[in-house]
Protein backbone atom coordinates (compact mmCIF):
# COMPACT_ATOMS: atom_id res chain seq x y z
CA UNK A 1 0.00 0.00 0.00
CA UNK A 2 1.28 3.40 -0.93
CA UNK A 3 3.56 5.19 1.78
CA UNK A 4 2.71 2.42 4.17
CA UNK A 5 5.85 3.06 6.26
CA UNK A 6 6.08 6.55 6.18
CA UNK A 7 5.43 8.03 9.64
CA UNK A 8 7.41 11.00 10.58
CA UNK A 9 9.70 13.62 9.95
CA UNK A 10 11.97 15.48 12.42
CA UNK A 11 9.30 18.45 12.76
CA UNK A 12 6.03 16.43 11.50
CA UNK A 13 3.92 12.82 12.38
CA UNK A 14 2.58 11.82 9.17
CA UNK A 15 -0.78 9.72 8.06
CA UNK A 16 -1.12 7.96 4.81
CA UNK A 17 -4.72 7.06 4.31
CA UNK A 18 -6.00 4.51 1.23
CA UNK A 19 -9.58 4.13 0.02
CA UNK A 20 -10.55 2.03 -3.22
CA UNK A 21 -12.93 3.92 -5.05
CA UNK A 22 -16.09 1.93 -5.31
CA UNK A 23 -16.95 2.19 -8.78
CA UNK A 24 -13.24 1.59 -10.37
CA UNK A 25 -11.00 -0.54 -7.33
CA UNK A 26 -8.74 2.12 -7.82
CA UNK A 27 -6.46 3.27 -4.78
CA UNK A 28 -6.59 6.63 -3.70
CA UNK A 29 -4.16 7.90 -0.88
CA UNK A 30 -4.59 11.19 1.08
CA UNK A 31 -1.25 12.10 2.69
CA UNK A 32 -2.14 14.45 5.63
CA UNK A 33 1.12 15.92 8.26
CA UNK A 34 0.61 17.56 11.75
CA UNK A 35 3.13 19.36 13.68
CA UNK A 36 4.98 17.08 16.24
CA UNK A 37 5.02 19.91 18.71
CA UNK A 38 3.69 23.30 19.03
CA UNK A 39 7.88 24.43 20.00
CA UNK A 40 8.73 22.85 16.80
CA UNK A 41 9.11 25.39 14.24
CA UNK A 42 9.64 25.13 10.18
CA UNK A 43 11.47 27.87 8.40
CA UNK A 44 11.75 28.03 5.03
CA UNK A 45 14.66 29.99 3.65
CA UNK A 46 14.56 30.84 -0.15
CA UNK A 47 17.91 32.51 -1.84
CA UNK A 48 19.33 32.58 -4.78
CA UNK A 49 20.56 29.93 -7.83
CA UNK A 50 21.74 30.78 -10.56
CA UNK A 51 25.36 31.01 -11.32
CA UNK A 52 26.45 29.03 -8.15
CA UNK A 53 28.17 26.29 -7.20
CA UNK A 54 26.70 23.80 -5.10
CA UNK A 55 29.13 23.50 -2.97
CA UNK A 56 28.99 27.51 -2.14
CA UNK A 57 25.18 26.69 -1.46
CA UNK A 58 25.55 24.39 1.12
CA UNK A 59 28.05 26.89 2.92
CA UNK A 60 25.59 29.15 3.36
CA UNK A 61 22.83 26.83 4.15
CA UNK A 62 25.10 25.70 7.19
CA UNK A 63 25.60 29.28 8.34
CA UNK A 64 21.98 29.76 8.38
CA UNK A 65 21.17 26.48 10.38
CA UNK A 66 24.22 27.75 12.85
CA UNK A 67 22.57 30.37 13.14
CA UNK A 68 19.42 29.62 13.94
CA UNK A 69 20.63 27.53 16.52
CA UNK A 70 22.34 30.74 18.42
CA UNK A 71 19.32 33.14 18.39
CA UNK A 72 16.94 30.25 19.76
CA UNK A 73 19.68 28.58 22.31
CA UNK A 74 18.07 28.68 25.67
CA UNK A 75 14.45 29.00 23.98
CA UNK A 76 12.91 25.31 24.25
CA UNK A 77 12.27 25.88 20.52
CA UNK A 78 13.02 23.12 17.93
CA UNK A 79 13.72 25.36 14.48
CA UNK A 80 14.28 23.40 11.56
CA UNK A 81 15.50 25.30 8.27
CA UNK A 82 14.79 23.86 5.37
CA UNK A 83 15.48 24.67 2.03
CA UNK A 84 13.49 23.92 -1.52
CA UNK A 85 14.17 21.95 -4.69
CA UNK A 86 16.59 24.63 -5.69
CA UNK A 87 19.74 23.30 -7.59
CA UNK A 88 18.77 19.89 -9.29
CA UNK A 89 19.65 21.29 -12.81
CA UNK A 90 23.20 21.66 -12.13
CA UNK A 91 25.62 18.74 -12.92
CA UNK A 92 26.92 16.15 -10.50
CA UNK A 93 30.95 17.50 -11.33
CA UNK A 94 29.61 20.95 -10.48
CA UNK A 95 32.05 20.96 -6.67
CA UNK A 96 29.24 18.45 -4.93
CA UNK A 97 26.59 15.87 -5.93
CA UNK A 98 23.02 17.60 -6.69
CA UNK A 99 21.50 17.94 -3.46
CA UNK A 100 18.27 15.91 -4.23
CA UNK A 101 20.15 13.18 -5.28
CA UNK A 102 17.94 11.57 -8.63
CA UNK A 103 14.93 14.61 -8.08
CA UNK A 104 16.21 16.22 -11.23
CA UNK A 105 13.71 14.28 -13.42
CA UNK A 106 11.01 14.88 -11.09
CA UNK A 107 11.07 17.80 -9.79
CA UNK A 108 12.67 19.43 -13.82
CA UNK A 109 9.38 21.41 -15.03
CA UNK A 110 8.72 24.63 -13.75
CA UNK A 111 5.31 23.65 -12.42
CA UNK A 112 6.61 20.77 -10.12
CA UNK A 113 9.50 23.17 -9.06
CA UNK A 114 7.50 26.09 -7.92
CA UNK A 115 5.11 23.79 -5.85
CA UNK A 116 7.68 22.20 -4.52
CA UNK A 117 8.24 25.87 -3.00
CA UNK A 118 4.72 26.65 -2.51
CA UNK A 119 4.48 23.78 -0.03
CA UNK A 120 7.43 24.49 2.00
CA UNK A 121 6.79 28.24 2.26
CA UNK A 122 2.56 27.69 2.64
CA UNK A 123 2.36 24.42 4.33
CA UNK A 124 5.66 23.53 6.39
CA UNK A 125 7.20 26.84 7.21
CA UNK A 126 5.85 28.89 10.61
CA UNK A 127 8.44 32.04 8.90
CA UNK A 128 9.71 32.52 5.50
CA UNK A 129 13.57 33.79 4.97
CA UNK A 130 14.27 35.09 1.58
CA UNK A 131 18.64 35.24 1.81
CA UNK A 132 19.35 38.10 -1.37
CA UNK A 133 23.51 37.85 0.37
CA UNK A 134 24.86 35.37 -1.75
CA UNK A 135 26.67 36.66 -4.86
CA UNK A 136 27.15 34.72 -8.20
CA UNK A 137 30.63 32.86 -8.78
CA UNK A 138 31.65 35.89 -10.51
CA UNK A 139 30.84 38.23 -7.34
CA UNK A 140 27.64 39.69 -8.93
CA UNK A 141 24.34 40.07 -7.75
CA UNK A 142 21.83 38.87 -10.28
CA UNK A 143 18.36 39.47 -10.39
CA UNK A 144 15.62 36.70 -9.11
CA UNK A 145 12.57 36.53 -10.71
CA UNK A 146 11.73 33.22 -8.85
CA UNK A 147 11.97 34.30 -5.43
CA UNK A 148 9.25 36.52 -5.92
CA UNK A 149 6.73 33.67 -5.87
CA UNK A 150 8.33 32.87 -2.78
CA UNK A 151 7.85 35.96 -0.84
CA UNK A 152 4.25 36.53 -2.26
CA UNK A 153 2.66 33.19 -1.20
CA UNK A 154 3.93 33.36 2.10
CA UNK A 155 2.21 36.86 2.35
CA UNK A 156 -0.91 35.53 1.32
CA UNK A 157 -0.90 33.11 3.31
CA UNK A 158 0.30 35.87 6.35
CA UNK A 159 3.78 34.29 7.66
CA UNK A 160 6.20 36.26 9.07
CA UNK A 161 8.90 36.85 6.85
CA UNK A 162 12.48 38.67 6.66
CA UNK A 163 14.26 39.89 3.67
CA UNK A 164 18.30 39.91 4.07
CA UNK A 165 19.08 42.14 0.85
CA UNK A 166 22.05 44.61 0.53
CA UNK A 167 21.46 48.06 -0.10
CA UNK A 168 22.87 47.97 -3.67
CA UNK A 169 21.23 44.33 -4.46
CA UNK A 170 18.96 44.70 -7.35
CA UNK A 171 16.00 42.53 -6.42
CA UNK A 172 14.62 45.30 -4.22
CA UNK A 173 11.39 46.44 -5.58
CA UNK A 174 8.30 48.20 -3.08
CA UNK A 175 6.52 44.98 -3.21
CA UNK A 176 9.42 43.22 -1.60
CA UNK A 177 9.53 45.76 1.09
CA UNK A 178 5.60 45.70 1.58
CA UNK A 179 5.90 42.05 2.43
CA UNK A 180 9.08 41.42 4.04
CA UNK A 181 10.59 43.03 6.99
CA UNK A 182 13.95 44.18 5.93
CA UNK A 183 17.55 43.11 7.05
CA UNK A 184 21.00 43.91 6.09
CA UNK A 185 22.66 41.09 7.36
CA UNK A 186 22.14 37.58 7.87
CA UNK A 187 22.73 37.27 11.22
CA UNK A 188 20.85 40.38 11.66
CA UNK A 189 17.77 39.21 9.92
CA UNK A 190 17.68 35.38 11.88
CA UNK A 191 17.78 37.41 14.96
CA UNK A 192 14.83 39.22 13.89
CA UNK A 193 12.75 36.45 12.21
CA UNK A 194 12.99 34.37 15.38
CA UNK A 195 11.84 37.44 17.30
CA UNK A 196 8.58 37.06 15.58
CA UNK A 197 8.01 33.21 16.00
CA UNK A 198 4.91 33.27 17.78
CA UNK A 199 4.56 30.60 20.40
CA UNK A 200 1.73 28.09 19.39
CA UNK A 201 -1.43 26.35 21.59
CA UNK A 202 -1.65 22.82 20.92
CA UNK A 203 -5.32 23.46 19.64
CA UNK A 204 -3.26 24.40 16.97
CA UNK A 205 -1.68 21.86 15.87
CA UNK A 206 -3.89 20.35 13.26
CA UNK A 207 -3.91 17.98 10.26
CA UNK A 208 -3.18 19.06 7.19
CA UNK A 209 -3.29 17.29 3.57
CA UNK A 210 0.23 17.65 1.48
CA UNK A 211 -1.26 15.35 -1.11
CA UNK A 212 -3.45 13.40 -2.68
CA UNK A 213 -2.46 10.45 -4.72
CA UNK A 214 -4.68 8.62 -7.59
CA UNK A 215 -3.50 5.36 -8.96
CA UNK A 216 -5.38 4.65 -11.81
CA UNK A 217 -6.18 1.40 -13.15
CA UNK A 218 -6.02 -0.52 -16.54
CA UNK A 219 -9.60 -0.28 -17.07
CA UNK A 220 -11.07 3.14 -18.19
CA UNK A 221 -12.95 4.63 -15.34
CA UNK A 222 -15.21 7.52 -15.59
CA UNK A 223 -15.75 7.47 -12.04
CA UNK A 224 -12.17 7.76 -11.07
CA UNK A 225 -11.71 10.99 -13.23
CA UNK A 226 -14.59 12.43 -11.68
CA UNK A 227 -12.94 11.86 -8.14
CA UNK A 228 -9.60 13.20 -9.72
CA UNK A 229 -11.82 16.46 -10.45
CA UNK A 230 -13.07 17.22 -7.18
CA UNK A 231 -9.55 16.69 -5.67
CA UNK A 232 -8.58 19.71 -7.95
CA UNK A 233 -11.40 21.76 -6.93
CA UNK A 234 -10.69 20.96 -3.40
CA UNK A 235 -6.88 22.07 -3.90
CA UNK A 236 -8.14 25.65 -5.75
CA UNK A 237 -10.85 26.02 -2.40
CA UNK A 238 -8.25 24.75 0.28
CA UNK A 239 -4.64 25.02 -1.14
CA UNK A 240 -2.31 23.25 0.73
CA UNK A 241 -2.11 20.00 -1.44
CA UNK A 242 -0.54 18.57 -4.23
CA UNK A 243 -1.91 15.65 -6.61
CA UNK A 244 -0.35 13.18 -8.05
CA UNK A 245 -1.38 10.68 -10.92
CA UNK A 246 0.24 7.42 -11.15
CA UNK A 247 -0.74 6.24 -14.60
CA UNK A 248 0.84 2.83 -16.14
CA UNK A 249 1.73 3.39 -19.95
CA UNK A 250 1.14 7.18 -20.00
CA UNK A 251 -0.72 7.68 -22.84
CA UNK A 252 -1.33 4.10 -23.22
CA UNK A 253 -3.45 3.61 -20.57
CA UNK A 254 -7.24 3.61 -21.12
CA UNK A 255 -7.92 6.30 -17.76
CA UNK A 256 -5.28 9.00 -20.17
CA UNK A 257 -6.42 12.57 -20.94
CA UNK A 258 -5.16 15.50 -21.89
CA UNK A 259 -6.97 17.57 -18.48
CA UNK A 260 -6.16 14.17 -16.24
CA UNK A 261 -1.89 15.69 -16.81
CA UNK A 262 -3.27 19.10 -16.59
CA UNK A 263 -4.83 18.82 -13.11
CA UNK A 264 -1.94 16.75 -11.93
CA UNK A 265 0.93 18.08 -10.99
CA UNK A 266 2.73 15.09 -11.54
CA UNK A 267 1.69 12.14 -13.83
CA UNK A 268 3.89 9.12 -12.77
CA UNK A 269 4.57 5.67 -14.04
CA UNK A 270 5.11 4.06 -10.50
CA UNK A 271 4.10 4.20 -6.71
CA UNK A 272 7.47 4.09 -5.78
CA UNK A 273 8.05 7.87 -7.81
CA UNK A 274 5.59 9.22 -6.60
CA UNK A 275 6.02 8.27 -2.82
CA UNK A 276 9.76 9.93 -3.58
CA UNK A 277 8.04 12.92 -4.67
CA UNK A 278 5.41 13.25 -1.27
CA UNK A 279 8.51 12.84 0.87
CA UNK A 280 9.99 15.90 -0.95
CA UNK A 281 6.80 17.68 -0.52
CA UNK A 282 6.70 17.37 3.31
CA UNK A 283 10.66 17.61 3.59
CA UNK A 284 11.22 14.29 4.84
Amino acid sequence: MFLNDLTQTCLHTIRATTDIDPNSGALHTTVSVRRKSPDHHGIYVAHPISGIRVGRIHDMQRRVVESFGKANAGTGRVIAPFFPMRTTHLAADEIGANEYGDSKALFGATRAFTLQNRMDAILNSDAVLINFELKDDDGNYRLSKGIPFDYGWAAACGKPIVAVIPKDNPNWCPMLSACCTIADELDEGIASLSGMLAPASQDSVTWKVVAEVFEFGADASLDYIARLAMADARKHLEGERAIISIIPDGAGNPNWHGQVAQVSDWVLSDPGEAEYVVRRLIAA
